[in-house]
């Protein structure tokens, strides 16, 4: 009778704990099922220096990169700090080991001093986000003096 109760306990306990551990299986699928589609992006050079120019110029930068991973890159959205900086991405995506490119047209109209421009790639990669850099220096257009004469 007790070794009959024993068994049932030990029959309970062993369901209770295949029952627990569903959701953390489900889970470790879910996650090796977005894992699979992931790949790596290499940037040539992730920063840039403008050096110094004048408040009004567009300054343009190319952001070379290479899909150095084994799943297709694709690029879902670039965000950047502001509407003075316009990027432009490939929307089809890239094959592992092929490249392509991020232009970037900085507008420095309005904008004085030290600039320091972010630009966030949003892909499928791990980590899912890459941030470039943009930077430099932007001096106050001097204005022409009208001599009266």
């Amino acid at each position: 009778m007790i070794s009959d109760r024993c068994a049932c306990v030990r029959y309970s306990f062993a369901v209770v704990c295949l029952f627990l551990s569903l959701p953390y299986l489900n889970a470790q699928k879910s996650r090796d099922k977005k894992t699979e589609n992931l790949t790596t992006i290499q940037f040539a050079a992730p920063f840039h220096d403008f050096g110094t120019v004048v408040e009004g110029q567009k300054v343009s930068q190319t952001f070379a990169f290479t899909n150095t991973g084994e799943q297709a890159l694709v690029i879902k959205e670039v965000r950047t700090t502001c509407g003075c900086t316009v990027p432009e991405y490939p929307k089809e995506a890239v094959l592992p080991g092929e490249s392509g490119e991020i232009n970037v047209t900085f507008n420095t109209g309005g904008k004085r001093g030290q600039q320091l421009k972010l630009i966030r790639v949003m892909a499928n990669t791990d980590p899912s986000e890459t941030v470039l850099q943009l930077a430099g220096e932007v001096k106050v257009k001097k204005k022409k003096n009208k001599s009266k004469g």
